[in-house]
């Protein structure tokens, strides 16, 4: 299979899940995007998806992709003491980013319990800048907060603009490790790092690599916290994957907070 071929078999031959959860201020948790997944078929065995946990990923899923997302964090807010909760987020990909414009709307159920006290609206835009060698860079930007009710309704719309660089490096046996960066700003996603849970615009950051053929790895961050997580496919059950992670695994904005993720693409 060519080099340009492989690199855009590798964006779609598995399920990638990756989540943005925050705490926010509000008391309780709040992904700045849904979770995004990639579906389909690669004709070759392929490492997993390089997925990033913690940050947005301007590689869309296909268009005509429908999607759902549950999320557990705790502790909500990422404040100690506070208890568990959780995010349901719903969606739809449509468009091409190869062709045009890839467009991703979803809603945002923010918080469990109780269900559905509050909640906002996603939008994001993808497009892909080239493909070439073993390489593809896409360009993206996202919207987050629009329409909010509950707790979100009072809440400023927060956007972020953000690059993501995929490519594949060549393996012993023919085999690739498909590796992906993105490097962005947002206007609502840097934690003041003196614990007052205040929130402020900054550069974001992630790489993810695929470490299995159904496992990926990643780092992420901003200017005041670093996080890490795992993604991982069930090839039993085609377009479902988990994601687990801590954000802020330093606690450098006393905002330390696990999360686990169930996605469904279809």
């Amino acid at each position: 299979m060519s080099s340009k071929t492989s690199i855009l078999a590798v964006a779609c031959g598995a399920v990638m899940v990756t989540t943005g959860a925050q705490a926010d201020g509000l008391g309780r948790s709040a992904p700045s995007a849904p979770p995004v997944i990639a579906t389909g078929t690669s004709p070759v065995p392929a490492l997993a998806f390089p997925g990033i946990y913690g940050t947005a990923s301007a590689i869309p899923a296909p268009g005509g992709t429908g999607f759902v997302g549950l999320t557990y964090v705790n502790p909500r807010d990422g404040i100690s003491g506070r208890g568990d909760d959780g995010d349901l987020s719903f969606g739809y990909t449509f468009g091409s980013p190869v062709d045009n414009v890839s467009v991703t709307l979803a809603a945002n159920i923010l918080g469990l319990d109780p269900f559905a006290d509050s909640g906002d609206f996603y939008v994001g835009l993808s497009r892909m800048l080239r493909a070439g060698g073993n390489s593809a860079t896409f360009v993206g930007a996202s919207s987050n907060g629009w329409g909010g009710w509950g707790d979100a309704e009072d809440k400023a719309v927060s956007s972020s603009v953000y690059v993501s660089h995929l490519v594949a490096f060549p393996m012993a046996g023919g085999s690739e490790l498909p590796v992906q960066f993105t490097l962005g700003y947002g206007d609502n996603t840097t934690l003041s790092d003196t614990g007052n849970g205040q929130v402020d615009g900054g550069v974001i950051y992630g790489v993810g690599v695929g470490v299995t053929p159904t496992l990926s790895a990643s780092l992420s961050g901003t200017e005041t916290q670093v996080n890490m997580g795992l993604g991982l496919t069930v090839p039993s059950v085609p377009g479902l994957g988990f994601s687990a992670g801590v954000l802020d695994v330093t606690d450098n904005t006393n905002r330390q907070q696990f999360s686990l993720t169930a996605a469904f693409a279809f």
